[in-house]
Order: C-alpha cells, then sequence, then structure tokens
C-alpha cells in the first residue's frame, strides 16, 4: 500500500510554490518577462494514460496539467498560506498516492472525502511508506478543488435502468427504484416506507440477487458508501443501495430477492421478490 506516514518535506515545498503564485518577475522596461511567458507554450492536460504513467514518473511530467478524482487518506494540514493534503487516485486498492496544495487554508476537506482536482504537476516527492519501503509521489499544485462522491469518481455508470417498481405488505411498502450498471460492481436503489404502527425491519446482508443462473450477495467492501438503515420506525421512509459484484451477463433478467421483518408478530411477512430486466 502506497502510504505516506508524514508530509513535513512535501508541505515545505508547496509552501513556496503557493507562495511564489503571488510574484511576478519583472526587468527594467517590464516587458521582457511578459514576452517570455506570451510565447511559453501552454501545459498540456494528461490523458488518463498519461496520468498512470505520470503516477511512477512525476519528474517527467512536470509543468502538465491534471483532472482528476481522489480520495483524502490523512487528515489535511493548514496554514495561513493554504491546505494541504495526501490522496490515493485508486482508493480501492490503496493505491496512487498523491500530495496536494493549494492556496486557500479555509478549504473544507477531512479524512475520506472524495475530491475533484484541476491543477499542475509541479514535481515529487520521495517518502516511506508504513513498511519502510521508499516511494515517489506526484506533488499536484491544484487551482481547484471541489467535494465529489465515489460513484461519480470511480465507479460511474455505464449502463442505468429507471425501475421504479413498489410493492405493499400490511403497509410495508418497498419499492426498487434504479438498476445502475458499473464497470467492476452493480448498484440497486430502493426505498422503504414504513406506513405501519410498528418498527420494521429489512437486513440488506440477505437481499440476494440471481442472474442466470448464479447468485449474488451484496459486496462487503461497501465503506465508501452510506450505511444503509436496517431499523425503521413507524411513519419514516428511508433510502438506500444494495452493491453487488460486477454481473457475467451484459443482459437479461433480474431476480431480487428481499427478507423483510416486523416486530409485530401477528403479520406474516414473505420476502419481497422483483424482476428486472436490463
Amino acid at each position: 500500500m502506497e502510504k505516506f506516514i508524514m508530509m513535513g518535506m512535501a508541505v515545505l515545498l508547496l509552501l513556496g510554490v503557493l507562495a511564489g503564485c503571488s510574484d511576478t518577475k519583472t526587468d527594467a522596461t517590464g516587458s521582457k518577462e511578459n514576452k517570455k511567458a506570451a510565447s511559453a507554450k501552454p501545459a498540456k492536460m494528461l490523458t488518463k494514460e498519461e496520468f498512470e504513467k505520470m503516477l511512477s514518473n512525476p519528474k517527467k511530467y512536470k509543468g502538465a496539467k491534471v483532472d482528476f478524482y481522489a480520495q483524502v487518506f490523512v487528515d489535511p494540514e493548514k496554514d495561513d498560506k493554504g491546505t494541504y493534503l495526501q490522496a490515493f487516485t485508486k482508493p480501492e486498492n490503496g493505491e496512487g498516492n498523491v500530495i496536494i496544495g493549494i492556496d486557500d487554508p479555509n478549504l473544507d476537506v477531512k479524512v475520506d472525502d472524495v475530491i475533484h482536482v484541476v491543477g499542475k504537476v509541479k514535481d515529487s516527492f520521495s517518502g516511506e511508506n508504513a513498511f519502510g519501503g521508499k516511494i515517489e509521489a506526484p506533488v499536484i499544485v491544484a487551482d481547484k478543488i471541489e467535494k465529489s462522491d465515489y460513484v461519480t469518481a470511480f465507479a460511474p455508470a455505464l449502463k442505468t435502468v429507471d425501475i421504479n417498481k413498489e410493492q405493499d405488505q400490511h403497509g410495508y411498502k418497498m419499492k426498487l427504484t434504479k438498476l445502475e450498471i458499473a464497470e467492476n460492481e452493480t448498484r440497486i436503489y430502493y426505498e422503504i416506507n414504513n406506513t405501519t404502527k410498528d418498527k420494521v425491519e429489512f437486513y440488506d446482508f440477505n437481499a440476494k440477487l440471481v442472474a442466470g443462473n448464479k447468485q449474488y450477495d451484496i459486496k462487503d467492501d461497501t465503506l465508501n458508501y452510506p450505511e444503509n438503515q436496517s431499523e425503521i420506525l413507524p411513519g419514516v421512509k428511508t433510502q438506500g443501495m444494495l452493491v453487488y459484484p460486477k454481473l457475467d451477463q451484459t443482459s437479461g433478467t433480474l431476480k431480487l430477492n428481499m427478507e423483510v421483518s416486523s416486530e409485530n408478530y401477528d403479520l406474516e411477512f414473505h420476502p419481497f421478490q422483483f424482476e428486472i430486466k436490463y
């Protein structure tokens, strides 16, 4: 895992960069530097493939523009000049470590936030990972950092199907709203509306998805998504998402079996069963 323990030297490097961003050099006539700047070629925006190469050889791409997503994995450092971050561009594997600085000391970002970064490759920083191994990471000076979300950044939908099917048992209403198929996972969005007078329960780990003759259980590594509510009080409406592995088939019919219960044992509930064409 490419994880740095300290940011000290990288922050010092970025401090110098951010401090120099506002400096303007001029000669006696006030024109020589301007002519030089005007004749300089504009920085190139790295493609996705070039960005991947840059991660392992940042010095080769110094000055290049970058536009990427990352997930913050340590507490940001701040001073009166800016905010400094360490983030993974491949958080699912804990890889793609980058060090980012921006001249905004009030940036509202914390650990585990997913961010969208636009900026330039400034330099590289060498340090040690948690196991004492030597690692080189790009130093990025950001022009813009915005909060994003895990789906948008790392698991965008390649195919979306509107479902909008609802079933009702004794006032326990279960509705499937949307199916999203991403490169490495499958997501089903649902709503529960408890119009009964009792608390109802839905434990997502019991929800089984069937495609063809294969059964899928929900993924274990869903820490980047909001946790689904399992106990729903009377009068409460909640939303959630079931995340499954990548499907073997690109089209067909899915069957979803969702077990539910209520604290009122006089009511008999059967699993909610849905068919979804995709």
